[in-house]
This record gives structure tokens, sequence and C-alpha cells, in this order.
């Protein structure tokens, strides 16, 4: 090999290793955005509204999960009815931030229990994940609403990531209906959206983020999370066995796009599409407040209504 050709192959073999550092160092960052600990977790989390503010009587819940952290929640009782909802809170959110939609529809008639799922709020610090290990979360909270409630009938009520749980968790016998509001169809779509969606806004478009997101999956991997097609509503909306699904969605969501609530609702077959053409991720109910808990209440009238055995 000539003088030439020698330096043209360590340019080459020096352009590859540096190439293959910046996929890995991409994804390394890309890995960590997922990973970092959520915002609402620590002093700052006492710095909310509870159910004292907006004048509903509580308790404090605390209950177990599985595989052992101690989760935090409040349970807004109706000794009156059997009726409850769980409402859960999204990924990088906390209890306080379901709160006001609690109240309403515990002045509707409902008992309420909304907790801090893993790693949030005031529950235990432990590894989170987008939805999959949280189901563990939701069966706790679940068997709490079992020992305090007789013969409970429960419906499930979340938001984003807490969507998620509902539709992965929902086919238990307690469980008579689902409101999920800006759910995604699976990690792996939501995730291909983000790194379109950021790889778009860099070098005028010309580079298309979904290429570094294998690298993001290895390290998400590497720190024992789990794969990202394990958590995947769009292939458990099918086993829900007729539970009634109402999926709320804004039309405007750049988070997660409406063409995943459609396709969940499509899966899911007899569930029940809404969506709100002006609102953003989870911003249907600050669109019209009346009508998003009067759309909400009459659906979840029909499928569990006040009084039936």
């Amino acid at each position: 090999m000539s003088a030439g050709a020698a330096v043209a192959v360590a340019a080459l073999a020096a352009i590859a290793a540096a190439a293959v550092v910046l996929w890995l160092a991409v994804g390394w960052l890309g890995a960590w955005r997922l990973n970092h600990p959520p915002a609402a977790r620590g002093p700052r989390s006492e710095f909310t509204f509870t159910p004292l503010e907006t004048d509903v009587p509580h308790e404090i819940a605390r209950f177990r999960a599985a595989d052992g952290p101690e989760l935090h929640g409040w349970f807004l009782p109706r000794p009156e009815s059997s009726r409850v909802i769980l409402a859960m809170h999204g990924y990088r959110g906390e209890m306080s931030q379901v709160l006001g939609i609690s109240t309403l529809l515990w002045r509707a008639g409902w008992n309420v229990l909304l907790f801090d799922f893993r790693g949030r709020g005031r529950s235990d610090p432990a590894p989170i994940s987008m939805g999959v290990w949280e189901t563990a979360d939701l069966a706790a909270a679940l068997e709490w609403i079992e020992a305090r409630v007789e013969e409970p009938r429960v419906a499930l009520f979340g938001f984003s990531m807490g969507a998620v749980v509902a539709l992965l968790a929902g086919a238990h016998p307690r469980v008579g209906a689902i409101v999920a509001d800006s759910a995604f169809a699976s990690q792996r779509d939501v995730l291909e959206h983000f790194a379109e969606r950021d790889g778009a806004r860099l070098l005028g478009g010309r580079l298309d983020g979904r290429r570094f997101l294998p690298a993001v999956e290895w390290w998400h991997r590497r720190r024992g999370k789990p794969p990202f097609d394990a958590i995947a509503p769009l292939a458990a909306v099918a086993g829900l066995d007729g539970t009634p699904v109402l999926l709320i969605h804004g039309r405007r969501d750049t988070v997660v796009p409406v063409e995943q609530a459609r396709r969940l609702a499509e899966a899911a077959g007899s569930a029940e599409l809404w969506e709100v053409e002006e609102a953003q991720h989870c911003g249907a109910y600050f669109v019209d407040r009346g009508a998003y808990m009067g759309r909400v209440t009459a659906f979840l009238d029909r499928a569990m209504p006040p009084g039936a055995a």
C-alpha cells in the first residue's frame, strides 16, 4: 500500500471512529434526558396546593408496591358511594397536578384516590419507567381501595403516562371504566416522534434524529430500564374485554401526535375518542373546563351508573 493510500485509510478510519463516538454521545444525551429525575421531587413537591385549599375532606393514603416503594396519596372520601376514581398524573408530574379535577370529581359524588407514582412527589425514591413499572403502583392503589371501600367500583383516569398505566393495567375485575387523556401508543412511537421533531430543529431539518434512537435505547438498557417495546398500550387495549374507554386527545399535541390516539381507538374497538381541536398535550381541560368535565362525568355515569350494583 502506498503512503497516500495508507493516509486515506487512516483518515477514513478516524472519520468512522468519530461518527461512532458522536452516535454514542448523542445516544447517551438522549438516554440522560429520558431518565433524568423528574422535577416534582423533594422540597418543591411540598410547595403545592393540597385538598386543604380546595376545601375537600381527605385522608393521607400510604401503601407499598409489591416490589418495594412506599407510595403517598390523598383519598377524598364519599362514604355514601361505592364508586371510586383513581386519578393518575404524568411522567414528570405529581399528584397535586390532578387535584383540581379530582376535587370536581369528588363534588360530582365520587370517592377519589390520587397518588404519586414511584420516584415522584412524596412517594419513595425509586427507578422510574414510562409506565410499565408504574403498573405495580396502580395495583397497590387498587389493593388499598379494596381495603378501604366496601365492594368498590373503580374507574381509572390518567393523563399522559398515567393514561398509559391505566390502559396497560385496566383489565382488572374492579375496573369498570377508563378515561385516558393524551396517551401514547407505545414508548417507541413517542420517542421516534421526539427524535424526528428534535432532529428537524437542527441543521435546517437535514438531520434525522431517529438514526440515534438505537443508541439511546442501548444506554437506556444499560441503566437497567425496560426496552422501548415493553411499554405498548397499543398492544394492551384489545385485552380490556369490553371495558368502556374514553380517549381524549388534543389535535395540536406536539408531544404525542393525535394519530397515536386514533390508532389506540382503532385497536380498542369500542373505545370512544374525543379530539379537541385547540388542545395541546394534556390541555383539553383548559380549553373549556366545563365542557371537559361534562363530557367526562357523562361518560362515567353511562359506564358506571350511580347506585348500580
